[in-house]
């Protein structure tokens, strides 16, 4: 039986449990929430409070992994000293924890970062060999975890990084909040092309990284490669509702991600998405 481990069961973290659990997997979940344990005892084998920017917190689950999985995020995006604890503090913490652990075994280990990362290329196609905006702070703060990460690589632990865009799914209906603006104004760029990963295609991707063992860094989104604006046409106008109205100006201050980002390197191994783009169907 294959032991698993997931850090951070929110959204993400808990489809992946599911589907680990699905494979027979032995699975071991943590959450920051003592509120949340008895829920996280409906998706795991093993439920773990774990606060990972505790220097006292107990890391002992880790040596009876073959894989693991982190999935920390951050309880607010508003504030950016939110960021600083979740990627200054508390993944550098985990991972002097693995660097620490008894076992020495194969561990792979995959870590879930944001394509978001790249920042304003101005719409240009962007690859996995395109340098993150380190002069955005929020931009810094997960290009530093993710070189963090990555040091890891050694002869008993393969690490990855996968880069996702913004997540829809069940309970993240992302097409109908665009609908929902229909004939209002929004206070974002249009002009600005965003990256898009269905939740079905982000639990496939990181079974696909454990898989075949990968190691370094992939682009983990869907194919569309439109602006905000010719996103929300073309799907208002399926529906026959009135466009959405945006500004064609960036709010000051604003962190900017404009790239068409390109997800070739894990198709190149045979990754296949199930969920091309929002404006496909989400098969059964």
């Amino acid at each position: 039986m294959q032991r698993f481990g997931i850090v951070g069961c929110g959204y993400v973290g808990a489809g992946v449990a599911l589907q680990a659990r699905a494979r027979g997997f032995q699975v071991t979940g943590t959450t920051t929430t003592p509120s949340r344990l008895s829920e996280l005892c409906e998706l795991v084998d093993h439920p773990r409070i774990c606060q990972a920017g505790d220097p006292h917190a107990d890391y002992d689950f880790l040596d009876d992994l073959d894989g693991l999985l982190i999935a920390m995020a951050p309880s607010s995006m508003s504030e950016q000293s939110n960021y600083e604890n979740v990627f200054g503090d508390a993944v550098p913490c985990l991972i002097d924890a693995i660097r620490q652990r008894k076992a020495d075994s194969s561990l792979h280990v995959t870590y879930l970062s944001s394509a978001g990362i790249y920042g304003d290329k101005a719409g240009q196609v962007t690859g996995e060999q395109t340098p993150p905006d380190r002069t955005d702070p929020t931009n810094a703060l997960l290009a530093q975890a993710e070189d963090t990460v990555l040091e890891l690589n050694n002869a008993a632990v393969q690490t990855c990084v996968l880069r996702l865009g913004g997540i829809y799914g069940p309970g993240q209906d992302i097409p109908s909040y665009i609908k929902s603006a229909s004939g209002h104004q929004v206070s974002k760029n249009g002009n600005h092309v965003n990256a898009w990963v269905h939740l079905t295609d982000i639990v496939r991707g990181i079974f696909f990284a454990y898989d075949n063992q990968l190691s370094g860094i992939y682009n983990l989104v869907d194919d569309l490669q439109l602006t905000r604006r010719e996103l929300s046409n073309q799907l208002c106008d399926i529906e026959g509702l009135a466009p959405v109205i945006w500004e064609n100006h960036n709010r000051d201050g604003a962190r900017i991600f404009n790239a068409r980002v390109s997800n070739q390197r894990l198709k190149n191994l045979g990754f296949k998405l199930m969920v091309p783009s929002m404006l496909s169907p989400v098969p059964a």
